[in-house]
């Protein structure tokens, strides 16, 4: 335990329990929510707020966390366990549901925050799971994760984040996420294998008729006939990239050809590929390609 740390309030938070790990939070440390959205099973939220002591009582959702402000000192303390470490910018915490914390920064708190039920690994699993499928993770490089966390807080500000199914696709990502690089120990590993010529080729027809939307992780497993969790395994076994990262590639592509060959403007790409603004796929663009869309279009 760290120095100063309060036996009493640990044990009281111990002993409460939370639906929303969001409720622990006062609003006036709230920059930005899901609150309101019509999302299922899943919350995203902007903390800022002074470095003060926080005894956190076990929530009903796992919460991912990623640090938004510079890097700062951090102790932790996820039920048994603890750790004492220098959390960096972009850098992911995992804090399984049902677990009790407690968190000590040396800097101001300018954090993201995204919350999810256990019911979505559950669902992408394709059977129950035990109640801590997910290990405690102090601190980790996951872009992934970092990207969806800042994509979802990012959707609040525009439409986008009115629709169920922008969410539930996030959520389903996310499960899968988890449940493949954050199970407990302990947790029975499923044996790998690859997808059949005749599902990828479902998978690839299927994303490339529809570049422009997001196709979610759902129908891609639904057009295998398998859950979005085994799914997800296989085709990344199969491919070496998961569904998300494929999507991705094949609208990056596709970019690329219309940059090239084609006189459209940059906002008519975007958004023939299923991107809210042209600001958004420049972005996704540069880091992908190394370089702008304006600026390969110019050439050398």
């Amino acid at each position: 335990m760290p120095p100063s740390f309060d036996e009493k309030r640990w044990r009281q938070a111990q002993q409460a329990y939370l639906d929303e790990p969001l409720a622990a939070v006062p609003d006036e440390q709230i920059r930005l929510s899901s609150r309101g959205r019509p999302w299922h099973g899943l919350s995203v939220w902007h903390q800022i707020a002074d470095a003060a002591d926080l005894y956190i009582p076990p929530a009903g959702k796992h919460c991912i966390i990623v640090r938004n402000g510079p890097a700062t000192r951090l102790q932790q303390q996820h039920g048994r366990l603890n750790s004492d470490t220098l959390w960096r910018p972009g850098e992911v915490l995992v804090l399984p549901a049902h677990t009790p914390s407690f968190w000590r920064t040396e800097l101001p708190r300018d954090n993201l925050h995204l919350d999810l039920s256990p019911q979505w690994l559950e669902r992408v699993h394709g059977e129950p799971l035990g109640p801590l499928p997910l290990r405690s993770c102090f601190g980790v490089q996951d872009r992934l994760l970092g990207d969806i966390t800042r994509t979802l807080v990012t959707s609040l500000s525009d439409n986008t984040s009115l629709h169920t199914r922008f969410a539930e696709g996030m959520a389903l990502s996310v499960a899968v996420h988890l449940l493949e690089h954050y199970r407990a120990p302990g947790e029975q590993a499923l044996k790998r294998s690859g997808l059949t010529q005749r599902q990828l080729r479902t998978v690839f027809d299927l994303v490339d008729s529809q570049l422009h939307r997001a196709v979610s992780l759902q129908e891609m497993a639904d057009a295998c006939h398998l859950s979005p969790y085994h799914f997800s395994r296989n085709f990344k076994f199969s491919c070496g990239l998961t569904p998300h990262q494929y999507v991705l590639k094949c609208k990056m592509d596709k970019a690329l050809e219309q940059l090239r060959h084609s006189r459209k403007s940059i906002a008519e790409i975007a958004a023939a590929l299923g991107f809210a603004t042209p600001s958004h796929f420049s972005r996704t663009f540069h880091r992908h390609w190394g370089d702008t869309p304006s600026a390969l279009r110019r050439g050398p």
